[in-house]
């Protein structure tokens, strides 16, 4: 599985920084919630995720990721849907967050 998450990440859509704004781009990783992708994982908020397996359907790439986040660890479904220019990230059934990528 780990090809699939290579193929996606070679495609380079997903890959990068992404926050809910040009202002959060800027702001340190401790003081802004900035989504940070690459080929094996994913970095949101507090929570630091390795990803097991996953595929893409279109411009949506699901993906269940291994996450640790306040000593505590936990399986978690995640999808990142490109929008245009926005990435929506639905992370383990939480509202849907609209973000832009950071330059």
């Amino acid at each position: 599985m780990l090809l699939a998450a290579a193929a996606v990440a070679a495609a380079g859509s997903f890959d990068g920084r992404w926050a809910t704004d040009s202002k959060a781009c800027e702001g340190e990783s401790g003081e802004v919630a900035q989504l940070v992708v690459d080929d094996l994982t994913l970095r949101w908020r507090e929570a630091a995720c390795v990803i097991r397996r996953s595929y893409r359907v279109g411009d949506s790439w699901y993906v269940s990721a291994h996450c640790v986040a306040d000593g505590a660890s936990a399986s978690v479904p995640i999808t990142l849907s490109l929008r245009g220019e926005r990435l929506a990230l639905d992370w383990a059934g939480a509202p849907t967050q609209e973000l832009r990528r950071c330059p």
